[in-house]
């Protein structure tokens, strides 16, 4: 299968391989388009036919994709309406110091190689758009890279770049340094960030550039970079195995004494 899921003509390539069904790849494949921002909550999805006719597949294939992704909650069908995307539940933030971030960051580019696969110009999902306050018509530069250790494919990054960074350097920078260091060359310090922690899985796409299963599953971050004014110079997607991946965070002794602080207070009277 080409290292693509959108071939030229227009329809979304599923890889046709025993043990993995179709109506399965169209659920992943629409499960991360979901989850990556490119419809907002509420927003109407296509309808059936405009789906088999994107993914190539029956209408019948088409319903079972969308059957799971409304039993995992993600999508409402409004009978004569149309199906539309639900509103995401609210998540409760745990706060991990900007340090922790970038040693992470650090340590990664010093002990792996990477491949630059994707390098373009173009206009980012609604909410990348939105964290960067760009108009629609506006791009950013995109990148995707896999990184590897001993030769093997273990973790695929998406990014979108502020302009004033991207403008300082090309493609064949990405393939000789991190990120992060040609953001420090780009004389931007980067001051705040997070970083949210989930799971995903691997859509055929995905599976062929990792090297792993169709459906397995990943660890997903998506991680956002601030300068010293509040201003987002990176988005980052993070997908991994997490045979081959984990991520480590310190607790600091700060932590701790605010934990145990909290716990001698007095709690209040009924």
């Amino acid at each position: 299968m080409p290292d693509s899921e959108t071939p030229p003509d227009g329809t979304i390539a599923l890889a046709r391989v025993q043990g993995s069904p179709l109506h399965h790849q169209v659920y992943l494949i629409l499960r991360d388009t979901l989850r990556s921002g490119r419809y907002r909550p509420g927003e109407m999805l296509p309808t059936e036919d405009a789906l088999s006719t994107q993914f190539g597949v029956s209408r019948i294939t088409i319903r079972r994709a969308l059957d799971t992704l409304e039993r995992a909650n993600l999508i409402e069908r409004r009978q004569g309406k149309g199906t539309y995307i639900r509103r995401d539940a609210p998540s409760s933030p745990i706060h991990v110091p900007i340090y922790s971030i970038i040693e992470q960051i650090t340590r990664l580019g010093a002990t792996t190689d990477v491949r630059v696969i994707e390098f373009s110009h173009e206009a980012p999902p609604p909410d990348v758009r939105a964290l960067f306050g760009l108009e629609e018509t506006q791009t950013l530069q995109r990148a995707v890279r896999v990184r590897l250790q001993n030769g093997e494919p273990f973790v695929h990054l998406t990014t979108f770049v502020a302009e004033r960074v991207s403008a300082t350097f090309g493609r064949a920078d990405m393939e000789r340094m991190s990120l992060f260091d040609l953001i420090h060359r780009a004389g931007v310090r980067l001051h705040s960030g997070h970083q949210t922690v989930s799971a995903t899985l691997a859509t055929p796409l995905i599976s062929q550039r990792l090297n792993v299963k169709i459906g397995s599953p990943l660890l997903r971050t998506i991680r956002v970079l601030n300068d010293a004014e509040g201003h987002p110079i990176e988005h980052l997607e993070v997908l991994a195995s997490p045979e081959l991946f984990q991520l480590r965070f310190s607790l600091e002794p700060d932590d701790l004494a605010a934990i145990h602080q909290r716990r001698a207070e007095p709690s209040s009277p009924p």
